[in-house]
């Protein structure tokens, strides 16, 4: 606040000395000099607190800022991916179920686990428990297989 007053009252008092020195140079040959004098003055106390800046300190906060944009980013990625492992896994269950249903079984639990892959989320495992026929296990089982690409050996049925 001591800056911003002391910067404020030099701004003041360097216009004023202006006025007073362009008003007693009148219309001589001087006034353009006493001019370009009075704007370099106003111009260099204009500009003082960017002069005066600490650019150690400047640069000290630049580099907490990147480290903080950094931490951030990294934070909202790896939520972003927690996301989208559950929005697979939970999308992928949905689908087990409704093709269940469609095969006519009418109580089923479905458990989708995922697995990363390629630089992405993969539906890796499948945890199915209900009451179904053998018949209709194994046209299940092939769904999951062909659609999600989930092979038998990682789809674990428990009736």
């Amino acid at each position: 606040m001591d800056f911003l007053q002391s910067w404020a009252r030099g701004l003041v008092s360097a216009s004023v000395l202006a006025a007073l020195s362009q008003q007693l140079t009148g219309k001589s040959p001087q006034k353009k000099v006493v001019e370009f004098i009075c704007g370099v003055v106003m111009l260099a106390i204009l500009l003082s607190p960017v002069l005066r800046a600490d650019r150690l300190a400047f640069s000290g906060a630049l580099s907490r800022y990147h480290r903080t944009v950094a931490e951030l980013t990294e934070d909202v990625e790896e939520q972003e991916n927690q996301l989208l492992r559950t929005y697979i896994e939970q999308k992928s269950g949905a689908y087990i179920l409704d093709e269940a249903e469609a095969l006519g079984i009418e109580e089923m639990e479905v458990t989708v686990r995922t697995k990363w892959k390629e630089e992405s989320w993969i539906p890796w495992e499948a945890r199915l428990k209900g009451c179904f026929e053998a018949e209709q296990r194994a046209r299940l089982a092939a769904l999951i297989e062909t659609e999600l690409g989930i092979p038998g050996e990682r789809q674990i049925w428990n009736e």
